[in-house]
């Protein structure tokens, strides 16, 4: 906490209350404009180099990108306070500046924008090589308000634009305007579900959202900003992750040079080739330093709960192998896939922890709707989230008579989306994806007998945008939440400031992605979303409609089986104190990114951490804390550094 003098938070949220002063409303313009320069540059430095380059600095719960930029933005501030110190930001504008980066870095990629580009076009294009386009083969159960209806403008985008040819803007206006309805509504309904989750886990449940360390102290808002930056534990944190993306990079120019890069990845499984310990050769012992550095700074048992419970999941299909069912048999050797199953149990306590969490505000919700006084939920927020979501309904209407479809996606989505906000807030997860996306667990809970084409193919389209709920906005939301609180932003400032730079990053992205796409071709593009991610789930919508499908026992039993375990895992961690395990690693233990990138430091940083505590003692802890803070710093800023001069002088290095 901190409290500033003329330009302090105290006194800009007091400005707030009765009208902002002229000098607070010059310093809010001044923070809000310099924020929306940042994000439009964050959004054409992200979409070119994930497009050309496929790097991602944005695509993760604290944005590479996102820092990179706050960084810069606190370097150049400090040089202004030494030159002259009235051109300087306050604190305050500082967190205005830092909340518009970070909510808004990750909607140019494939968690919004470039699926949501994808959406309007891909349907009119693919199949390809003489194949009639999949729209023609879904007749009427795409709207065409929601298509561009342009052959030539579909080809260009793909193949590039004729020697002279324009960028035909004004095809895409209807099916953008949209799409784009859809996405801002979910957008306003996560972030109003952030707003009535907050108070219960930053006040009452002191949740740690130990990805905010790191931005509140480059501001200063734990304590003296001089004292952060001067502290050389800092700088050797920083040194450690910054050489090796260095020499990564250098080894790709000169291959003399020894070969390192940003993750360290042990092969464990590589040379486990036959039956039964085959289906662990895919196991691997992952060091990411940026992970190490966050692993320390969390709850013990959330850090624990990460690398316990993927463990635990290599055991189930190690014991899944050994009765036969073997997830790396070919497809078709068995009816019985054991990763749908364990992905099924994990959707199963998702379920279960998701209620738990809803069911304490529940009582101030109803507070807040009736404006009872002692309210700790804005009522705001409960009439935003009810109006987003009849927003969405009335689009699912429009959009070929789809309110109980979009209904449900909404209910699933919600279901995993709250379990791992919480992961991400209390664990610090860096990457979070799942396997139990919405589309299929509706197919496998509710059957697809009942569903029209235009059900199927309207479940098939949210899948893509958001349905793997790795980058939900609500994650950002959540974190964004703490980080005004502690850094005592001014509400209406931060409020108009956050929605600017969702609109601009969103905007922006659509310009970014449609220039380039006509300039270069999206076929041609390294990364996934233009030219993989919704054509391949339009494949698979081809195949629901062809083959319509009852309700599943087996993904029941999975999601059933899944409740007991949720609730077994919940009672343990909240009537026993020996229990030192969090049942929330249990939702993500299969998750693509916990296996391959994350489990490994999530255990170094937890290993590190308790034995500072056990040996050391908190004042050791907190003295060490630097040096994690610089791991997190260092790999963001020199790997960000990296990608900025790829982009500046057209060659790709290494790193992933």
């Amino acid at each position: 906490m901190y409290c500033e003098k003329a330009s302090g938070a105290g006194s800009a949220a007091g400005a707030v209350q009765e009208g902002l002063a002229p000098s607070i409303r010059w310093r809010a313009v001044r923070a809000v404009v310099w924020g929306l320069i940042l994000v439009l540059t964050l959004c054409a430095l992200t979409t070119h180099s994930n497009l050309i380059y496929r790097r991602y600095i944005t695509a993760a719960s604290l944005p590479s990108g996102a820092v990179f930029f706050f960084f810069l933005t606190v370097v150049l501030n400090g040089i202004l306070k030494r030159v002259h110190a009235p051109w300087a930001m306050g604190k305050w504008e500082l967190g205005i500046v830092f909340s518009m980066l970070f909510n808004s870095a990750a909607i140019p990629q494939a968690s919004i924008g470039q699926t949501l580009v994808t959406l309007a076009v891909a349907p009119q294009y693919y199949p390809r090589r003489g194949g009639v386009p999949y729209a023609e083969q879904l007749g009427d159960a795409i709207p065409s308000w929601l298509l561009v209806q342009d052959r030539e403008a579909v080809r260009a985008f793909y193949e590039g634009l004729a020697p002279g040819g324009s960028i035909p803007w004004s095809a895409w206006v209807v099916p953008m305007l949209g799409w784009t309805l859809f996405a801002l509504a979910l957008t306003a309904a996560l972030g109003c579900l952030a707003r009535i989750l907050s108070h219960r886990w930053i006040e009452e449940e002191r949740v740690t959202f130990p990805l905010m360390e790191l931005p509140l102290e480059m501001m200063g808002a734990g304590s003296e900003v001089d004292r952060f930056w001067r502290n050389p534990l800092l700088w050797l944190g920083f040194l450690t992750p910054g050489t090796m993306i260095g020499v990564g990079q250098m080894h790709s120019y000169f291959p003399t040079i020894p070969e390192i890069g940003q993750i360290l990845t042990w092969r464990i499984g590589e040379g486990w080739q036959t039956a039964p310990l085959n289906a662990l050769r895919d196991f691997v012992f992952p060091v990411w330093m940026l992970v190490i550095g966050v692993s320390y700074l969390i709850n013990g048992e959330v850090a624990a709960s990460i690398w316990v419970f993927h463990l635990l999941y290599r055991v189930q299909l190690l014991a899944f192998a050994l009765m036969g069912y073997n997830a790396a048999a070919p497809a078709g050797t068995t009816t019985f896939n054991p990763m749908d199953w364990i992905h099924h149990t994990e959707f199963g306590a998702c379920v279960v922890l998701s209620v738990s969490m809803l069911l304490p505000v529940w009582s101030e919700v109803k507070k807040a709707w009736r404006r009872e006084p002692d309210a700790r939920v804005p009522r705001g927020a409960v009439l935003g989230f009810l109006w987003a979501n009849g927003a969405m309904l009335v689009w699912a209407m429009l959009a070929g008579r789809n309110v109980l479809p979009v209904f449900l996606f909404l209910l699933v989505l919600y279901a995993i989306v709250l379990a791992l906000g919480r992961m991400v807030a209390s664990g610090g997860v860096y990457l979070v994806d799942n396997g139990y996306v919405p589309e299929r667990l509706i197919h496998g809970l509710s059957g697809s007998l009942w569903q029209s084409n235009s059900g199927l193919w309207i479940l098939n389209a949210q899948n893509a945008l958001v349905g793997r709920a790795d980058m939900s906005f609500l994650y950002f939301a959540l974190n964004d939440e703490k980080f005004r609180h502690e850094a005592r932003l001014p509400q209406r400032i931060h409020l108009a400031g956050v929605v600017l730079s969702v609109l601009a990053a969103l905007f922006g992205a659509y310009f970014f992605i449609l220039w380039w796409s006509y300039q270069y071709g999206a076929v041609n593009f390294a990364a996934w979303p233009l030219s993989w991610n919704v054509p391949q789930h339009l494949q698979r919508l081809m195949g629901d409609m062809a083959s319509r499908q009852p309700p599943s026992g087996e993904v029941w039993s999975a999601t059933l089986v899944g409740a007991g375990i949720g609730l077994f895992l919940l009672q343990m961690n909240r009537q026993f104190t020996w229990w030192r395990l969090s049942p929330l690693g249990f939702v993500i233990a299969s998750s693509e990114n916990v296996s391959g990138q994350i489990w490994g430091g999530a255990f170094i940083g937890w290993l590190l951490s308790s034995l500072v505590k056990r040996y050391g003692g908190m004042p050791v802890y907190r003295k060490l804390r630097p040096f994690f803070l610089g791991l997190i710093l260092g790999d963001v800023v020199v790997y960000c550094t990296v990608v900025l001069l790829e982009s500046l002088i057209g060659v790709r290095g290494a790193g992933f």
